[in-house]
């Protein structure tokens, strides 16, 4: 009988230990045939040493040798007696024999294996040993192999060396004579066809999900959902549009999205292109802090678009309003539009619900209302006001209306805890200036504040004792120089 580790384990040697445990059953009528690369569904009715038998259709069983569904970093079983396992038809034996199934190529079988695994249509494991104009050169159980540019991810790749070295898995899609190639497109567009028919009812507009963020682009995120992928478009990431995706998510962190839309993916025919969101979970920034805004109060905000006819203000994360050329005429008429970026202090003349929009002033009808963020500092510590609490982080409305930061999640995290709970809008902190970049975005840190009032203080301290010191030599000196005056 062969051991599990054994790479080069026969399938005659399975075969015989499926008619030994057969001998003492009762014969069942003959079952249907099946063909090899056919995949098929069976429930496990024994877990042996070195196999797992399972039931196929109430008249013929198959075996899967042990090693498939073992866990490589555990190494325990990862079925049990009633799971249905999925599995491809290696060799289907004869009418009331032995079907052996399996869910990748047995190694050590080099190029006769590769074109059973063809055949069959099992995945493949290589090393990816090199890189030439057309693909990557693959050895596979000693055999070397070729997979071309195209078909070795399910989108571009621009720089194909990142995969040398790699252990991938493929789908042998031609062998003629040395010439074996591969395709690992193929197998990553079957296993999300699996993964997503297992996922079945969730895959709906609506449904919540978790999944893993694999990586990040100017347009967006790609996330994983257990075996699908998905995107995460830039305008869903944040009500803050300014934001980058990489300022919001980074890769392999677990995230819970919304999904947005499930379609027909016109790139790729046969395939879905499922659209999540994270914002959509933030809640409508329309339905809480709008409602918050009262009429003729004083709000600081960051200008985000400029048109001929005014300028559109951020006062929270989504909730933009219109500074109107009109309010920005001075007495010589004048008209000083702010810039992108810039922070500027705003009246709020007019809230409308219903058509979202609002309406907006300079806080002192002058067009010198306009502050820019270039005021500020880097190394200052400022004063400010909580203005929205983000995943990635809490804004910061700084005092005075000459900017608004954020306090990366980061810094946050140290502390514990929940972010709103911690620092509920309106929240006073004080904050220190460690970065601002050319779009005038300011990175601040409570840290960073908070040693420097204990550098401050420690220096204060300092100082007081040295005086303190020099005060008490000068009173000796004196003492001593009136004691000789009276000798």
């Amino acid at each position: 009988m062969s051991r599990p580790d054994d790479q080069g384990s026969s399938s005659e040697s399975f075969a015989a230990l499926f008619e030994a445990e057969s001998k003492n059953k009762p014969r069942r009528a003959a079952g249907r045939g099946y063909s090899p690369g056919e995949v098929v569904e069976g429930t496990v009715v024994r877990v042996g040493k070195d196999a797992v038998f399972l039931d196929l259709d109430g008249k013929r069983e198959g075996y899967i040798e042990i090693t498939e569904v073992r866990d490589e970093s555990s190494g325990e079983v990862t079925v049990a007696i009633g799971d249905i396992v999925r599995a491809t038809v290696i060799n289907a034996g004869d009418g009331d024999g032995a079907v052996r199934l399996g869910k990748s190529m047995p190694k050590g079988r080099g190029a006769e294996g590769l074109q059973a695994a063809k055949d069959a249509q099992l995945p493949v494991e290589g090393t990816v040993t090199g890189v030439n104009k057309g693909g990557l050169e693959v050895t596979v159980d000693n055999v070397r192999c070729f997979c071309p540019a195209r078909a070795v991810d399910t989108r571009f790749v621009q720089d194909l060396n990142v995969w040398i070295g790699q252990k991938l898995k493929f789908l042998v899609t031609q062998v003629s004579g040395r010439d074996v190639v591969l395709s690992r497109r193929a197998f990553l567009e079957r296993e999300a066809d699996e993964a997503r028919a297992k996922m079945g009812h969730k895959l709906v507009p609506g449904a919540v999900l978790e999944g893993v963020v694999t990586s990040t682009r100017e347009f967006g995120a790609f996330i994983d959902l257990g075996g699908v992928e998905a995107l995460l478009p830039a305008s869903e990431l944040s009500h803050d549009r300014s934001l980058r995706p990489a300022d919001v998510v980074k890769p392999g962190e677990t995230i819970r999205v919304q999904v947005l839309e499930v379609s027909q993916d016109d790139k790729r025919p046969g395939q879905q292109k499922i659209t999540l969101s994270l914002k959509a979970l933030a809640g409508d920034p329309w339905e809480t802090t709008a409602k918050e805004l009262t009429e003729g109060s004083i709000r600081d905000g960051r200008v985000v678009r400029v048109q001929p006819f005014g300028a559109f203000v951020q006062l929270a994360p989504g909730l933009d309003g219109l500074l109107h050329v009109s309010e920005l005429t001075g007495e010589e008429g004048q008209t000083k539009l702010p810039q992108v970026g810039d922070m500027v202090s705003v009246r709020v003349i007019k809230v409308d619900l219903a058509q979202r929009r609002i309406a907006l002033g300079p806080s002192d009808r002058q067009p010198r209302a306009v502050r820019a963020a270039s005021t500020l500092v880097q190394g200052a510590v400022v004063k400010g006001k909580v203005s929205a609490v983000e995943k990635f982080g809490v804004f910061v409305q700084i005092e005075g209306g000459v900017g608004r930061g954020l306090i990366p999640a980061g810094e946050l995290e140290k502390r514990g805890g929940d972010f709103s709970k911690q620092f509920p809008v309106g929240t006073e902190v004080q904050a220190k200036i460690v970065a601002i970049d050319a779009a005038g975005k300011i990175r601040l840190s409570l840290s960073a504040a908070k040693a420097d009032e204990e550098r401050a203080t420690f220096e204060d301290y300092r100082a007081k004792e040295n005086e303190r010191a020099r005060g008490g030599i000068g009173s000796l000196g004196a003492k001593l120089q009136q004691a000789l005056k009276k000798k």
